[in-house]
Order: C-alpha cells, then sequence, then structure tokens
C-alpha cells in the first residue's frame, strides 16, 4: 500500500511539474488573459485529471499546485495567489448562494467520482463568471469618461483599456496620457493599443507625473492587487502618481476584478512580502510594484460594483465565507 502511494505521489508531482510549464508556455502565448485566469485553467484541468479518492487529498493537491503556480508567475504573484485561493474555497464551500443548491446525495456516495464532477462543474462555473469581469468592469465605469477630459494612468492594464475602449465606441472623445513605466516599459504597449482602437494617446515619462499633473481630470490604473484595507499594489510607480493626485485634487481611480482582492494588510511598502515585490524572493534590488495606501484611493470600479477603499473588507468577508 505504501508502495502505491508512493508511487502515486511520484506520478502527480511530476504532472504537477507539466501543469506549471504549460501555465508559463499559456502566460507567453497569450498576453490577453490574466495570469490569475490562466492559474486557474490549470486547477480545472488538474481536478479533470486527478485520480485522487478524497476530498481532503484533492484540496491538498490543489493548494499544491497554486503553490507551484505562484512560484512561476513573477510580477503577477499577488493575483495568483488570491485568484486561486478564491477558486478553492468557491468549489469547495458546501453551501455557496453563487453557485446554486447542492445535491446531498452527492457527498453521501460512497464513490468519489460524482463528488469530484460536481466540484468541476463549479469550477467552471466560476472561471466562466470571472472571464466576465472586465466587461462588467467596463460597463459600470465607462460613464465616468465624459466628452473633452484628459485621463492619466500607468502601466499596460487589460480592464483599462477595457474601459476606455468602451467609452470609445460609445463615440466619446477623450485624450489618454500613459507613463512609460520604467524598467520594462509597458505604457509604449499602452500606447499602441490605445491608437490601435483610434483612441488618442500621448506616452509621458515617468517623472513629468508633476508636470502634466495640471492638465489632468483624474487616474484610472488597474491594480496586480487589492488589499484588506482598500489599499493596492500595482506596478512600481502608482503611488507616487496617486501623491501627486491628492496633493492636487484630482480623483484616483482603480479598476480591478475581485478575483485580485487579496487577503493581506499591508501598512508600508516594508510590509509587503518579497515574492511580490521581487522577481526572486531574496533579491534586495529594484522592486517591480508598490503599495498605494487607501487613503489616496477614491473609487474601486469592480465587478462587485463600485465600491469605496473601506468596502473591500466586507467584499472580502462575503468571498471567504
Amino acid at each position: 500500500s505504501s508502495g502505491i502511494n508512493a508511487e502515486y505521489g511520484h506520478y502527480w508531482s511530476y504532472r504537477m511539474e507539466e501543469f506549471v510549464k504549460e501555465f508559463e508556455q499559456e502566460v507567453q502565448r497569450n498576453n490577453e488573459t490574466p495570469e490569475a485566469i490562466v492559474a486557474i485553467q490549470c486547477l480545472i484541468k488538474y481536478i479533470e485529471q486527478s485520480n485522487v479518492g478524497t476530498l481532503q487529498q484533492l484540496i491538498e493537491e490543489l493548494q499544491e499546485l497554486s503553490s507551484l503556480l505562484k512560484s512561476a508567475a513573477g510580477t503577477s504573484t499577488t493575483s495568483v495567489v488570491s485568484g486561486c485561493d478564491l477558486f478553492v474555497r468557491f468549489i469547495t464551500l458546501m453551501r455557496n448562494r453563487n453557485m446554486g443548491p447542492v445535491d446531498s446525495d452527492i457527498w453521501e456516495s460512497k464513490s468519489f467520482e460524482p463528488v469530484r464532477c460536481f466540484l468541476l462543474d463549479r469550477g467552471k462555473q466560476f472561471l466562466k463568471r470571472l472571464m466576465m469581469s472586465r466587461k462588467k468592469i467596463a460597463q459600470l465605469a465607462y460613464p465616468f469618461i465624459t466628452d473633452g477630459v484628459t485621463v492619466l494612468t500607468v502601466n499596460l492594464s487589460r480592464v483599462v483599456l477595457e474601459i476606455l475602449c468602451k467609452a470609445h465606441d460609445k463615440m466619446k472623445k477623450f485624450n489618454v496620457l500613459v507613463t512609460v513605466s520604467e524598467p520594462e516599459k509597458e505604457g509604449a504597449m499602452m500606447v499602441k493599443a490605445l491608437r490601435d482602437k483610434g483612441i488618442q494617446a500621448t506616452q509621458i515619462l515617468d517623472c513629468s507625473i508633476g508636470f502634466v499633473m495640471e492638465r489632468v481630470d483624474f487616474i484610472l490604473v488597474g491594480a496586480v492587487g487589492v488589499v484588506e484595507n482598500g489599499g493596492l499594489i500595482n506596478k512600481i510607480g502608482t503611488y507616487p502618481v496617486a501623491v501627486m493626485a491628492q496633493s492636487l485634487n484630482k480623483p484616483f481611480y482603480v479598476a480591478v476584478e475581485s478575483f485580485k482582492f487579496y487577503r493581506n494588510y499591508p501598512l508600508c511598502q516594508l510590509d509587503l512580502p518579497n515574492d511580490s515585490k521581487y522577481l526572486d524572493s531574496e533579491e534586495k534590488g529594484h522592486p517591480t510594484v508598490d503599495f498605494t495606501p487607501p487613503n489616496l484611493v477614491n473609487k474601486l470600479f469592480t465587478d462587485l460594483g463600485v465600491l469605496t477603499p473601506s468596502a473591500v473588507s466586507d467584499e472580502l468577508i462575503k468571498l471567504y465565507i
């Protein structure tokens, strides 16, 4: 028996490594899909192929795979952690108001197969809901963009891009300023994506935010993660933009999917875990993200609605109960 268990363990350890490779390849191949969504797709595929005989064993293996995916996620560690954590919670929670009634016969069955199929179905429902997040956010946020406004954004954010494209489709005329976003210069990709859609966009230096802030109407950024107090973790350079915006009374808005809500409570930059700040957890050099406190954030546009920073903790409680 112990030999069979050891053989099973070695086989699934190998399979987990294969799933991690598939995750990395898909992230490189498709930059349109958030890494957290790709990670959840890997977890669903793992459930499809798993041969476990108990719920506890499946949960442990999903948590182990989630940890491996987190290590492979690079700068998106925060969103992958929160997304995978939420996924496991949703599929294993017996009573969930969002996922329909639970057939008691499933849990009383002597075979684990009906349970596995049920959890797989819940997982697919959860993924389908997440895939609609950007469109829901765009529908909520685009009315804030009116004719003649100038919007400042940081980095390449797909959810911000979705909002701006929605406003453009509604015949709104506006201008977008995009920071270069060193060191990867992702701002250039954002500018190109906006111009390809026919939206007027200008790239500016990261250090020029003080100069241009006077003619900006509001700031709209995405987020790698939103923490319990309503503050956000995002690409390095977001925090100084928020500080400058508050000093000149410019609204600072965040567009973010709820699967990026992160159970962490940092109070300053040093409180962020190293695996969120650096590509290498042991590195102490140039951070990839910074922390923007909730007092600098005016509104969060999410698939759960338009929230104030103080409402994030309440939503996290709902998501994890």
